[in-house]
């Protein structure tokens, strides 16, 4: 940011708060006078109404750390003016300093190949493989067919839930539902037990459970609410994981290159690696970190939010790679990605999104607080370095 415009946002803070000398009131309007873009600029921040719909999404990014940088790029006497008043003021002007920052410093937004549609969120949709091998489509524009004898379920709403039946299978006969990128399901098993299951994942089950265990077995991400039975464990086998329920909320995580990640939320699961005896007891608001290669495993306390919130519509990222947060968006948006500098891959990105807005807000809002660019060409997000920024 240069010298001009850091002055002008010196001068705007000090107008907003009827500070400004009538020589700074000049300069100010000698500026506002030079080009209509300035006068439409300086509307939207002072204007309540444009500054809410202009930051409404940006509120819940790391203003902290976008304070941080506009004190960087200020001189320090005006700094420190700036943020005594921030003390007095804050619910009011963190969000106008923010967009001071984002507007100034980052003057073209993401951008896009003018004849290109918008590149929407995933929504509600999977398929459903039965055990001959026929297939039944659960996108919302699509009914659910016929089923064949024996296969009882229905959709309820977004959900897709199967009735338990009594009956006794000489050969357990397997369901799978399938999410592709940019999709996500809700299922309730036989035994009452629901499953979030997120994009590009996989969940294999039994049509009725065995009389002495629940098994299942789970490629990607999903969330459990487990259906307690003491006398019948529910077991899910998540790659060469195999995680022990009794009756607990928690998440698993296949697609994080090779870690296999289970996060509890409440209730006790027990984590074995395949073909170990060893097995490692989780209490809530613990997780347990599977290397897949050599079959580590490292439990930490953590907060289970950040961890969970997908399933609620949040993107929370906490301190976190952009690298990491560019896969998660790469699943839910189905796009690619290329990076034109891979340094860009280790800055760290902390903020509160909505999973189901377009892709477009998502990028502002990171490349309000990061140095990072984007570009959006056709189904790819180009990923650059901002070295204009000192962030």
């Amino acid at each position: 940011m240069d010298n001009r415009h850091r002055k002008i946002i010196e001068l705007i803070v000090l107008y907003m708060e009827n500070k400004i000398s009538g020589t700074q009131q000049e300069e100010l309007t000698a500026w506002l006078e030079e080009d209509e873009k300035n006068r439409s600029f300086f509307q939207q921040v002072i204007s309540p109404e444009k500054r809410i719909q202009k930051f409404e999404t940006r509120k819940h990014i790391d203003s902290e750390r976008a304070f941080s940088k506009f004190k960087k790029n200020t001189q320090p006497h005006k700094v420190k003016s700036i943020y005594r008043l921030s003390q007095y003021a804050a619910i009011f002007l963190v969000p106008v300093l923010v967009g001071l920052v984002y507007l100034l410093v980052n003057q073209e937004p993401v951008t896009r190949e003018i004849s290109q549609s918008p590149i929407t969120h995933g929504n509600n949709k999977a398929i459903l493989i039965l055990s001959q091998g026929e297939t039944i489509d659960l996108s919302p524009d699509h009914a659910l067919p016929a089923l064949p004898e024996g296969i009882d379920l229905v959709l309820q709403g977004d959900k897709l839930v199967y009735i338990s039946d009594s009956t006794t299978e000489k050969e357990r006969q397997y369901h799978e539902l399938v999410t592709p990128r940019g999709g996500e399901f809700k299922i309730t098993l036989p035994d009452g037990t629901f499953v979030h299951l997120n994009s590009n994942s996989k969940l294999r089950f039994p049509k009725n459970f065995a009389p002495d265990k629940r098994e299942i077995f789970l490629s990607g991400e999903a969330y459990f609410e487990v259906s307690k039975n003491t006398n019948k464990p529910f077991l899910v086998i998540a790659e060469d994981v195999q995680v022990k329920v009794y009756g607990t909320t928690f998440n698993i995580n296949t697609l994080l290159g090779n870690q296999i990640q289970t996060t509890l939320v409440k209730g006790s699961v027990g984590i074995r690696v395949q073909d170990s005896s060893q097995e490692y007891i989780l209490k809530p608001s613990q997780q347990a970190i599977v290397q897949k290669t050599d079959g580590d495993i490292t439990i930490r306390d953590v907060d289970t939010t950040p961890y969970t919130a997908w399933t609620e519509g949040i993107f929370l990222f906490d301190n976190e790679r952009l690298e990491t947060i560019l896969d998660k968006l790469a699943l839910w948006y189905d796009v690619e990605l290329f990076y034109q500098n891979e340094s860009v891959k280790n800055v760290c990105f902390t903020g509160h999104l909505k999973r189901y807005d377009n892709i477009d807000v998502i990028l502002n809002a990171i490349e309000s607080t990061v140095s990072a660019t984007f570009h959006i060409k056709e189904r790819t997000i180009i990923i650059n370095k901002n070295e204009y920024t000192n962030r």
